[in-house]
């Protein structure tokens, strides 16, 4: 999908009137609603944007209007019918004395300013591994299809057409990521809700780096897109004051985190407040735009491509492939601060990184490579 960077910036300038509840800007003349709208589905912001749109004077004409209130009906629809399956479910497993943390947009919701607003494509619940099978059971028992049940090592899908998917997860993070240690612990740390005791939460604090450790799992595999910057804005504005920052600035720098929390944090505030767009975010934000909601290794590889096609003229698949192993110190100083100091690390980070890619990253490695013998 090919993205105009007028259409682009003014998608965000939808997004934005929403966020802050402003009229927006008049859609500009060089810019097509057929391209914002695709973007909005793109990324699955569709109704942040009709939101906006309803505020405009100067509307879609009606065939497109038409479609954005037919889509505007189903999203209300299915964010009904998610939030009532998801108390059914909560209320099945805890009279069967099952323990369950509900995960990711399921939780995310409550924090936005309309729950429309924050679209989802599943419900993800986290259970000890005993609890698995059992669990599986109850939404057979509630009309769920096991579509996906001991495939992948991480969770198990449900499905309930048309509008439900459950995700079952053993895990918040494969041993295979290297910031599995944080969450491997998890249930040691999380707390009974006061109005079902089999409903467990996680701190605040927990919660904010889970959703950077899965933004930045799917960031840096294919793509992620806006909407987990979206998060992140609300995140903070909900719970800036009530997080324990000493805490989350200990733990971010053992995950490596720290240059990857001020990116998300940065282009929150850059592009739904008035915050600076840093130079060294413009490229991780071109990314997050063309990735799309749930990204893809080819639009990645894709992306990539271009980029360095048109920064520094490499052409071929080889010196593409080249370029990934030895990254220029500019884009390898994102994952190793300590480069901005010692420049000299710079072979023997490029050693360290190759080594964590083939042990914790082995099956991203082998989908490139892959890739590059089509």
């Amino acid at each position: 999908m090919e993205i105009k960077s007028k259409v682009s910036e003014y998608f965000i300038q939808l997004l934005k009137s929403t966020i802050q509840n402003q009229i927006p800007a008049e859609k500009p003349e060089d810019v097509e609603w057929r391209d914002v709208l695709n973007l909005a589905v793109y990324h699955k912001v569709e109704e942040m944007v009709f939101c906006a749109v309803e505020k405009l004077k100067n509307k879609p004409d009606k065939e497109i209007l038409e479609k954005m209130y037919h889509q505007h009906e189903k999203n209300q629809l299915v964010d009904t019918i998610q939030k009532a399956e998801a108390e059914m479910i909560l209320g099945e497993m805890a009279a069967e004395g099952i323990e369950i943390l509900p995960l990711k947009g399921n939780v995310l919701k409550s924090i936005y300013p309309d729950s429309n607003y924050r679209q989802m494509g599943d419900l993800d619940y986290l259970l000890e591994e005993k609890n698995i099978s059992k669990a599986g059971e109850i939404l057979k028992r509630m009309g769920y299809t096991a579509v996906d049940v001991g495939s992948e090592d991480s969770h198990d899908v449900y499905l309930k057409k048309p509008y439900l998917e459950v995700e079952l997860h053993r895990r918040l993070l494969p041993p295979t990521e290297e910031n599995h240690w944080h969450t491997d612990d998890i249930w040691k740390r999380l707390r009974r809700n006061k109005e079902n005791k089999y409903v467990l939460e996680m701190s605040l604090e927990d919660f904010y780096l889970y959703h950077l450790l899965h933004f930045e799992k799917h960031y840096s595999m294919d793509g992620c897109g806006i909407r987990s910057i979206i998060d992140q804005y609300y995140l903070i504005e909900q719970f800036k004051n009530k997080l324990d920052w000493d805490y989350i600035h200990e733990l971010l720098p053992k995950m490596n985190y720290v240059e990857f929390e001020a990116m998300s944090r940065g282009l929150a505030q850059a592009w739904f407040a008035d915050g600076e767009m840093k130079d060294e975010w413009k490229g991780p934000a071109e990314f997050i735009i063309n990735s799309g909601a749930f990204g893809t290794f080819e639009q990645y590889q894709k992306w990539a491509m271009e980029r360095y096609k048109r920064e520094e003229g490499i052409q071929t698949k080889q010196g593409f492939f080249f370029r990934r192993m030895f990254m220029e110190r500019e884009r390898m100083e994102f994952s190793y601060p300590i480069l901005k100091k010692h420049g000299w690390l710079l072979p023997f980070l490029w050693i360290h990184r190759l080594f964590y890619a083939v042990v914790f990253r082995r099956e991203r490695v082998k989908r490139e490579l892959k890739t590059f013998k089509k």
